[in-house]
């Protein structure tokens, strides 16, 4: 048992920086690593999926049917999503503008007025990557249902 004690890390301490002796930079760099690496995987699995046989005329007439189906759904359901998130976009800049959270980090006198900018172009940028995601799943889970339908 002490052996394998001896291989497990240190636990952290209250006086190590967070997490455990890293940087700032080294947790940003691995995240950016591995999202990078999760997007390759994602490309590298479609055009595999797209290499298989779409099915019969019939089959991909009605898989072209279902895709535009769920084109309209998403288009429409992000028309709704467009106004609740510049409506939050908003809600985020006049907050941050008139209270910035960097007048809570620093005794200066004058707080950063840009921290309302800052997070309402983080909150679009998050919402940017997620309807994103939204529309390429929708499109390949379509995609996939008339393959899987012919591997059948």
């Amino acid at each position: 048992m002490t052996e394998l004690g001896s291989m497990l890390p240190a636990p952290c301490t209250s006086d190590m920086a967070y997490p455990c002796n890293t940087t700032s930079i080294n947790v940003v760099s691995l995240s950016l690593a591995c999202s990078g690496l999760a997007l390759l995987m994602a490309i590298f699995l479609t055009k595999k999926l797209r290499s298989y046989e779409r099915g019969t005329p019939e089959m991909n007439k009605l898989c072209d049917k279902i895709k535009s189906g769920a084109r309209a759904f998403l288009v429409t359901e992000y028309k709704y999503l467009t106004m609740f998130v510049f409506l939050v976009f908003a809600v985020l800049v006049i907050i941050y503008t008139l209270d910035p959270p960097s007048n809570l980090l620093s005794l200066a006198d004058n707080p950063d007025r840009l921290d309302g900018i800052r997070a309402g172009g983080c909150f679009i940028g998050g919402a940017l990557l997620s309807a994103s995601a939204g529309w390429a799943g929708m499109s390949v889970a379509t995609d996939a249902n008339v393959r899987t339908t012919q591997a059948a």
